[in-house]
């Protein structure tokens, strides 16, 4: 293989490489994006659900609905802007359903997420595309 090729084959491989890792984002790194819409706090007042709406794609992408949890003082654990939920086809964007089920459990819109068990955190990109019933 010629000097030319191995350099063209590593350019395309780094385009690709950013590509992926650019559209591969993580609940993690929505901390702090998006703006306020309500917030409602848990049944003993230790966090509280802060909805926010991410629309920064103009024409080409849907506005999201994002769910943070922040702690207060002395709760059981620590959160500072955790994202928990993260929807692009929530039905009430706008208006989020959001309550408490107990100390550690919030329903939004309809799925119920343990913030203890990041197993149960919503992020769209699990549950898409939509699979017709």
């Amino acid at each position: 293989m010629s000097k030319k090729r191995i350099i063209w084959l590593l350019v395309i491989g780094i385009v690709i490489f950013w590509i992926v890792d650019k559209f591969n984002v993580q609940l993690d790194e929505l901390k702090g994006r998006g703006k306020f819409i309500t917030y409602v706090e848990s049944p003993t007042k230790e966090y509280k659900a802060i909805a926010y709406i991410i629309n920064d794609g103009g024409a080409t992408v849907r506005a999201q609905l994002r769910v943070g949890i922040d702690s207060y003082g002395l709760a059981e654990r620590q959160f500072d802007d955790k994202t928990i939920c993260w929807d692009i086809d929530a039905p009430h964007k706008g208006d989020p359903q959001i309550k408490w089920v107990d100390n550690h459990t919030v329903d939004v819109n309809g799925s119920k997420i343990d913030i203890y068990n990041e197993d149960t955190y919503y992020n769209w990109k699990d549950h898409y595309p939509k699979k017709e019933e």
